[in-house]
């Protein structure tokens, strides 16, 4: 699996309600998106918690895997999809892609703390 965390900022109360409303789960960005890409497995935002006057978005797009995304970013419908995400915002930037970490097995388990 693949995870791509992108944020987003709003500055307009009435662009914050349809951003939300529109990216969240249930909202029609989002219903576009699981059509058009079926690989995007769950998507979700999250708002920054402080009070500051633009309002800043997390959203994060859980992909079926590190291929899926590569592919569907080879997709025009997919571009515009995200384009469109992107237009709903005064500014955007990608995290950039994230996976599960892996760690080398040694055979030896790991201490913490000595006891």
């Amino acid at each position: 699996m693949l995870l791509v965390a992108s944020l987003f900022s709003v500055t307009n109360r009435d662009a914050r309600d349809l951003f939300v409303r529109s990216v969240r789960r249930g909202g029609s960005w989002q219903t576009a998106a699981c059509r058009i890409a079926p690989e995007l497995i769950e998507l979700d935002v999250f708002e920054h918690m402080e009070d500051v006057p633009k309002a800043i978005y997390l959203c994060l797009d859980l992909w079926k895997s590190t291929e899926a995304y590569h592919r569907a970013c080879c997709s025009s419908e997919v571009q515009n999809l995200l384009l469109a995400r992107r237009l709903l915002a005064d500014s955007s930037f990608e995290l950039g892609a994230f996976a599960f970490a892996t760690a080398e097995d040694s055979g030896d388990t790991p201490r913490l703390l000595d006891s």
